[in-house]
């Protein structure tokens, strides 16, 4: 035979055909064997995936219960999200007490520590600095510290209903 259609079996040997292209039909055979492994590596990876579906309104919750999955079933966080998450957490501090703080002056709500009005006038102009290895500088620290402490944020916080503040605030 000149150039027939060869049947291989799963030996790899070649039960019947002819000769011509055999080069051609070793290398499609590799391909196909390469092929076939991959498919079977994905099918057990798939086997040993689950899948979840989370559904809720925002800050419900469903980004947390995907956090606690990482730290329980994949040993942590690396640095780099420690740090990446240390900077989150330093904005949504900030971004908190300025929505309290808007809330005060939305309410007409005055401090009763003159000393507030100044921490107040900086965490309005204070902004964190987008490196993660960057710390919180203890002057922010110190005034919303400061701020919480005034009675003004607890009059503030009593009609919490009337303005936004993220959930993980209070």
């Amino acid at each position: 035979m000149d150039g027939g259609v060869g049947v291989w079996w799963e030996g790899g040997g070649e039960v019947c055909g002819g000769g011509g292209g055999g080069g051609e039909d070793m290398e499609q055979k590799k391909r196909s064997q390469a092929i076939d492994k991959k498919l079977e590596e994905d099918s057990r990876r798939l086997r040993r995936e689950c899948k979840i579906l989370l559904l809720g309104s925002g800050e419900s919750g469903k980004s947390t219960i995907v956090k606690q999955m990482k730290i329980i079933h994949q040993n942590g966080y690396t640095q780099e999200e420690r740090q990446l998450y240390r900077l989150t957490i330093y904005k949504n501090l900030i971004d908190c007490m300025k929505a309290l703080i808007g809330a005060m002056h939305q309410f007409e709500l005055e401090p009763e520590e003159a000393a507030t009005k100044d921490y107040i006038a900086y965490i309005e102009e204070y902004n964190v600095d987008p490196d993660p290895e960057t710390p919180l500088e203890p002057k922010a620290a110190e005034a919303v510290e400061a701020v919480w402490r005034d009675p003004v944020s607890a009059k503030t916080m009593e009609r919490q209903s009337e303005f936004y503040l993220m959930d993980s605030a209070p």
